[in-house]
């Protein structure tokens, strides 16, 4: 049977691939810059015709893909950070001569994303997971450093692994439902007796899942990535894996498949990734000096509160994937913000340290990069807080109220990590900082539109609620 691709993600993933192919036949005639913006065009263009056709969409099935609204926006805003982190990056990447295919992969990566977030198919999703995976270790590696190399080959062994655990928990669900595929399908034909192996499947799946979103205790690549990858690289895999990786852990647990064969189990699973990831993520934020490794272990953390909202059932659903969207667009601007320092400092080591005084230095790119910490602490009027405070309120609609505190105190400790760049940007005195100061180019525009979007969707629901961001997100 030919595979059935509704035409709202159809026609955006082949706009974007059409420019994946152009900008890689553009640049082997050297044409970095123009080629670079190819790319950007038409993820651009891919992201505006996924918002044009999933805008108030209702549910669309196919046998193999979903083509809800939500799903549709998701790989639409995929595509649009993929576009952010290029557009951030474009100097880094048009002066070297792997800058494009790196770009290439991210807006490759981007594709798997989508169909990844919202396939119905086991097939498709060892597939999408698959290619999302080795497009993750070539980025990582391509920094080109040695700690970059050794950490890209540290995740492609953890990857390794997560692959097996992948394929054996498919090859359970297939056996058990006699070689369907379909996520609404595939444990029908299960039997009585086979409790015990859609139980292994689930742990197998899930706990591939939670090392592509980097939850506890499948977290060891996240910090060591985040910290020596680019960041324009970084910005991507800090965001858009990420959110597809827990867009199909909610289609997984609580939609469609296993949320009906062992609600239970479902829920014991998420709720021990949830603690683990939120302890583990908040309390290690406060020990770190470098940025970029604390911006890991908040990834961390921030799953956890994705993972409570779906520990507490499919009431949670809507929840984690408003957190984990508004997530995404944080995590993205504080990568993004990286760039722009080393633009403004080119030789920041990408410490604390490093950043004092960048207020005086830099003063619209600092107050951009507060506004990103902020939004991730989960500070009112701004979107990280209405995240969380979804999060929490399905937490405790769940009577789930001890995983609600144990949240909300995961906010108060992580604050610790996150106002420690506040502070280096504003309090800390930095006698050697040079008086001149500097806009830090064109990714320091990016990071300030970022965060002006984090002001805007901070405020928004003060006056519309909450309701229409499920109604757009909604799975």
């Amino acid at each position: 049977m030919a595979m059935q691709v509704p035409f709202a993600l159809l026609l955006p993933a082949a706009i974007v691939l059409a420019g994946l192919v152009a900008a890689l036949l553009v640049d082997a005639f050297e044409r970095r810059s123009l080629a670079l913006w190819l790319l950007v065009a038409s993820l651009s263009v891919g992201s505006i015709t996924a918002v044009v056709l999933g805008h108030g969409g209702s549910v669309v099935e196919s046998p193999v893909f979903m083509s809800s609204g939500g799903s549709v926006l998701v790989g639409g805003l995929g595509y649009l950070l993929t576009a952010v982190a290029i557009v951030a990056g474009h100097r880094r990447l048009a002066s070297r001569a792997r800058g494009v295919p790196m770009a290439a992969l991210m807006a490759l990566g981007a594709l798997f994303a989508a169909a990844l977030a919202a396939t119905l198919d086991l097939l498709v999703f060892v597939v999408s997971l698959s290619g999302m995976a080795v497009v993750a270790y070539a980025l990582v590696a391509g920094a080109g450093t040695r700690r970059a190399e050794e950490s890209a080959v540290r995740y492609l062994i953890q990857g390794m692994i997560a692959s097996a655990l992948t394929i054996m928990g498919v090859a359970y669900l297939l056996g058990v439902g006699s070689g369907l595929t379909g996520y609404g399908t595939v444990l029908s034909g299960a039997e009585v007796g086979e409790g015990r192996v859609v139980l292994m499947a689930l742990g197998l799946v899930t706990a591939a899942l939670a090392f592509k979103v980097g939850a506890f205790p499948f977290h060891s690549w996240v910090p060591d990535a985040y910290e020596t990858a680019d960041p324009p690289v970084a910005a991507y895999l800090g965001a858009v894996p990420k959110m597809a990786g827990v867009v199909a852990l909610t289609v997984i647990t609580r939609v469609s498949l296993f949320e009906a064969a062992d609600p239970e189990a479902t829920a014991a699973v998420l709720t021990v990734l949830a603690v683990g990831s939120l302890v583990f993520g908040a309390f290690g934020m406060v020990r770190q000096r470098s940025v970029g490794r604390m911006l890991g272990y908040s990834a961390i953390a921030q799953v956890g509160y994705a993972l409570a909202a779906l520990a507490a059932g499919s009431g949670g659903v809507d929840a984690a994937v408003v957190h984990i969207a508004m997530y995404a667009l944080a995590a993205c601007a504080a990568f993004v913000g990286l760039e722009a320092v080393l633009s403004v400092r080119p030789e920041w080591d990408g410490s604390l340290e490093g950043l004092k005084g960048l207020s005086r230095q830099a003063p619209v790119l600092a107050a951009s990069l507060a506004v990103v910490m902020l939004s991730l602490t989960g500070v009112p009027l701004l979107a990280g807080f209405w995240g969380k405070y979804a999060v929490l309120i399905a937490a405790v609609e769940a009577d789930l109220v001890w995983l609600a505190v144990l949240a909300g105190v995961a906010a108060v400790v992580s604050f610790g990590g996150y106002g420690s760049v506040v502070r280096s940007l504003y309090f800390d005195e930095a006698p050697e900082t040079p008086v001149e100061r500097r806009s830090g180019g064109l990714s320091a525009w990016v990071v300030g539109v970022l965060a002006i979007a984090l002001i805007v969707l901070g405020i928004l629901p003060l006056l519309s609620g909450l309701d229409p961001f499920f109604a757009a997100l909604g799975l």
